[in-house]
């Protein structure tokens, strides 16, 4: 046998050799891909406090809490009826002094009008019997008065907002419930002094609530909105609504360890308008995002996109 018939098998022996080694390292990548499918690098983005700080990142630790369900009313700011009076003369007579003016403010006991008796010829006085303003003038001098209102006065210190209740909605509006009444940016808290029928044959309730105007901001025929406290109950985990974010096709929170934020998934329960419960996927005592998590979500979103090409 001459050289040549030895080194051609011997040749074939090293390709097949090598054949079944490249398959072998194949079918142990392919078994680990297997067992590991879901292996890759952790998505998580990485900033340092300064950053964080510049973009007004912040973070809180997950606690429990209250959730409040409210019911949205709507309705006008109303004078207090028992806060306005409607000024006559005590006896019929002729006014010869008039001192105030429609729009002014007076204190009780102010003098507003001089009347001349028809009866005993002597003069007397018509005084304010509450401090407040005047928003209705019917008296002049030199006329002859008799039983008619001179004078309107309120104290609008007091004030009531009157709020339909619509049928949908009358099964949960009661008295007592605690309401926070809004108009553009002024906002105050009160309660639910009465429910009224409607005397004008429209199909609602009027939920009467009082409420104080100490600074005078707020005036009759205001609209406003109401938030009406229908339901409280405390919750063992709560997150506030800016901090979810929805990262592909899950409802996240971004949770923070060092300077390192991920997205953790979550699943909620009730919810209010400032919190929503978390039922699982979150622990007590985690740090997370509160505000600007879009900041984060749009960094991650921003990698993966060019991870993709």
């Amino acid at each position: 046998m001459n050289k040549r018939d030895i080194s051609l098998p011997y040749f074939l022996m090293l390709i097949v050799f090598f054949i079944v080694n490249m398959l072998s390292v194949k079918a142990v990548v392919a078994d680990d891909e297997h067992e590991h499918p879901n292996h890759h690098e952790e998505e998580v983005a990485h900033i340092d406090e300064d950053m964080a700080s510049l973009n007004s990142i912040s973070t809180a630790v997950a606690s429990g809490g209250d959730i409040s369900k409210t019911m949205t009313l709507y309705g006008i700011v109303t004078l207090s009826p028992e806060h306005t009076s409607h000024v006559t003369a005590r006896f019929a007579g002729r006014i010869t002094r008039v001192y105030v003016e429609y729009g002014d403010t007076v204190k009780k006991g102010q003098v507003l009008a001089s009347v001349e008796s028809n009866s005993s010829l002597q003069t007397y006085n018509v005084t304010a019997p509450l401090s407040g303003s005047v928003i209705a003038k019917h008296a002049n001098a030199g006329e002859v008065v008799s039983e008619q209102t001179l004078f309107t006065i309120t104290d609008t210190s007091t004030l009531w907002a009157e709020l339909k209740v619509f049928p949908s909605q009358a099964s949960l509006i009661n008295s007592k419930q605690t309401v926070v009444l809004q108009s553009d940016d002024m906002q105050t808290r009160s309660v639910i002094s009465q429910l009224l029928p409607n005397t004008s044959g429209e199909p609602f309730r009027i939920a009467r609530v009082k409420f104080k105007n100490p600074d005078d901001n707020w005036f009759p025929g205001l609209l406003v909105g109401a938030q009406v406290l229908i339901d409280k109950r405390e919750v063992n985990l709560r997150v506030p609504l800016s901090a979810l974010q929805q990262y592909e096709n899950k409802t996240v929170v971004f949770i923070k360890e060092g300077d390192v934020y991920k997205p953790l998934p979550v699943a909620l329960g009730i919810q209010d308008n400032q919190y929503a419960e978390v039922l699982e996927g979150l622990n007590a005592g985690q740090e997370i995002v509160t505000e600007n998590s879009y900041l984060i979500k749009a960094d991650l979103e921003k990698d993966g996109a060019e991870h993709s090409h």
